[in-house]
């Protein structure tokens, strides 16, 4: 084997091996407890770029999602599915129904770079048109509402753009 190989063999190699650390030490119990793996980055990062969209939401029903639910509620995985972003994160910066919510996890599309090209933060998940589908993930017919819902009235009360 030629010198050259044998250092990019080598160099292989200790790459896999800290890959391979690094896995072994997030995967242990001790270390990885309370850690949730997820792509949300919360509201507040949107705010300093859409701070007009930011205030609408925050004065809506969704913003205070989480909050309405009482102390049972908020230990029911089936209503932190639609009460938080991420059912097994409860911290402030989480809950409720936020952006993301809606315009999917931003942690890839959220940087000023990605968000001007609309090519790109469409291909990294950011869903600029938002249609019926993301609300009926939660407005459903077992929701514990009165009235019926109906996207179109609905989008209106929750109207954050031009």
């Amino acid at each position: 084997m030629s010198r050259l190989k044998a250092l990019s063999l080598s160099g292989s190699v200790i790459s896999g091996v800290v890959a391979l650390a690094a896995i072994i030490i997030l995967s242990s119990p001790s270390d990885a407890a309370g850690v949730v793996a997820h792509d949300y980055v919360g509201g507040q990062r949107c705010k300093s770029c859409h701070p007009a969209e930011f205030a609408q939401w925050q004065a809506s029903p969704h913003a205070r999602a989480y909050d309405v639910l009482d102390d049972a509620a908020k230990k029911s995985p089936r209503c932190l599915s639609c009460h938080t972003m991420v059912p097994d994160d409860v911290q402030l910066g989480l809950t409720g129904i936020q952006c993301e919510s809606c315009h999917g996890a931003g942690r890839h599309y959220t940087p000023e770079y990605v968000m001007r090209d609309k090519e790109l933060s469409a291909l990294l998940n950011l869903v600029a048109k938002v249609d019926a589908s993301a609300c009926v993930r939660c407005h459903t017919d077992q929701s514990p509402s009165m009235v019926p819902f109906d996207f179109a009235v609905q989008r209106e009360r929750i109207k954050h753009w031009k």
